[in-house]
């Protein structure tokens, strides 16, 4: 059960694809990306270490850097309200878990297909490859028009990418984010991306 917000705070989505190799988006209730990232744990005993002080850290970093910033420091306190996590199996326990004393997350599962049916066409739906190739596109879309910190350079890491991908459909579905169509094409349907 999800706690009450406060006035004097604004809610967090942390977006996860799940894995070893892992991605990782936060977004804030206005729809702004915030952070992503490509993480690596070389086991599941690492996952199970690393998860909790991950979740806690987030959110931290990013009241601290508001803090420390004059032209931020009275604006609202952040708070992670939402995990999103693509994926499940054994890994999925190490997230399921680190929620157990932090009853004012609402963890919330969502399977590929979801966010892929809403971001992506059907021919991008093909196959898994060309899904992911959409993915990093779509990622980069979103990191021009909505993240917080500049154009992503070079190479997208999947795991990263599709995190992104599915926390901006996530966003779109709590209604932080509105925009018809949520992905911008061309006429031809190809995602528009930045130069």
């Amino acid at each position: 059960r999800k706690r009450e917000k406060n006035d004097n705070e604004e809610e967090l989505l942390l977006a996860i694809d799940l894995g070893l190799r892992c991605g990782a988006s936060l977004y804030d209730s206005s729809g702004k990306l915030l952070r992503y990232e490509q993480l690596h744990f070389t086991d599941s005993e690492e996952l199970n270490e690393r998860v909790p002080l991950l979740i806690d850290s987030w959110e931290s970093d990013i009241n601290s850097k508001m803090e420390s910033d004059p032209s931020t420091a009275n604006e609202k306190r952040r708070v992670l309200s939402y995990l999103a996590i693509e994926g499940g199996g054994d890994l999925l326990n190490a997230w399921e878990s680190s929620l157990a004393d932090k009853k004012d997350i609402q963890l919330v599962y969502v399977r590929p297909e979801e966010w892929r049916a809403n971001l992506l066409t059907q021919k991008e739906r093909k196959s898994g490859r060309l899904s992911k190739e959409a993915a990093r596109l779509i990622a980069r879309q979103v990191v021009s028009d909505f993240g917080s910190m500049g154009d992503h350079k070079g190479k997208f890491k999947t795991d990263a990418a599709e995190s992104v991908a599915m926390g901006f459909y996530m966003a779109s579905h709590l209604g932080w984010i509105v925009r018809t169509p949520l992905v911008k094409r061309y006429s031809n349907g190809n995602i528009i991306v930045p130069k």
